[in-house]
């Protein structure tokens, strides 16, 4: 063999091996686990309808699953986009704007997470039996927007929700529906905070305008016709919501058993308090959540079992 073939040979010997070395074996590739993303948007009730399919999906069918905090509008995109394969805590009718954007499109609708929820303002108990203000209407009165002024720029302050919330919107729209524009405004916050500013009216008896839904960490603590009453919405302008589930519609293409694993998935918002008082209590750490939501898995281990069986 001649010098130059003898260098071309050993050149070729060495490209070969170094092929074998660096690339994946076949049986790696194979070994991958599939992936899926949820998101979350910054709230206590989350966790829970959250973590019991991620987990399902982890230890029962073999996926790799994250779970990433986002705004609704900036988790919505990243479901579009695919960045995010699924989201089970969107509150319906009230992102109705979002969800026409995208359902059929690039999103699909895979069933409640949860029904009977609801909506409206409240007020301490104690407020609406001395002023009688038992409907949103009632609160068209100079000396109630005077005594719910928080920040004396005398203008009432409608508690409301973060402003990354489809709800924030909703209140602003809710005070020119009832035409209160001239005597509140809303006060506008991420949850922890709000929910300190309640605290702190409550605790020292001083009235409180709060628009809020149910379920609600707040109600732990001030229960519904106890400390605090719904007012009526004589204009029927909050409507009755929901929970739904939605996501990434090539996602559901590519794994048809861990979507429907995820449709199967259903609770209550009894549920959703009890994971809300569990947080409270124990602190709202993974280990937290994760042990947590073994609990309830375990608690409802018949209705888990029919979900693994609709997916077998």
């Amino acid at each position: 063999m001649s010098k130059f073939k003898s260098v071309v040979f050993l050149l070729l010997i060495i490209s070969v091996i170094s092929i074998v070395l660096v690339a994946p074996p076949l049986w790696a590739a194979s070994a991958q686990k599939e992936k899926a993303v949820f998101f979350v948007s910054f709230w206590s009730g989350d966790w829970l309808p959250t973590y019991v399919p991620k987990m399902l999906l982890e230890e029962k069918l073999g996926y790799e699953v994250k779970v990433e905090s986002l705004s609704v509008p900036a988790g919505f995109t990243a479901i579009s986009s695919g960045e995010v394969s699924v989201t089970v805590i969107t509150w319906m009718p009230n992102n109705d704007p979002l969800v026409k954007k995208y359902l059929g499109k690039t999103m699909v609708d895979l069933g409640t997470m949860y029904p009977d929820c609801y909506q409206t303002l409240f007020v301490p108990k104690w407020v609406s039996d001395k002023y009688g203000i038992k409907k949103i209407s009632d609160l068209d009165n100079p000396a109630y927007a005077k005594l719910f002024d928080i920040d004396l720029d005398k203008k009432g302050d409608w508690l409301g929700c973060d402003p990354a919330w489809i709800c924030a919107k909703m209140n602003d729209e809710c005070i020119l529906a009832y035409g209160l524009e001239k005597l509140f405004v809303q006060m506008m916050g991420e949850e922890h905070m709000l929910t300190a500013v309640i605290k702190g009216r409550m605790k020292s008896n001083k009235p409180v305008l709060v628009s809020q839904f149910y379920p609600h960490i707040m109600f732990l603590d001030y229960p519904i016709g106890e400390s605090v009453v719904a007012l009526e919405d004589d204009l029927n302008y909050w409507p009755k919501p929901h929970v739904e589930k939605f996501a990434n519609k090539t996602w559901v293409e590519k794994n048809p058993k861990a979507a429907e694993l995820v449709r199967q998935v259903n609770m209550t918002t009894g549920d959703i308090m009890w994971s809300m008082d569990y947080l409270k209590k124990n602190g709202d750490s993974p280990e937290v959540i994760e042990r947590m939501t073994r609990e309830w898995m375990k608690a409802h281990q018949e209705e888990v079992n029919t979900w693994l069986k609709a997916v077998e």
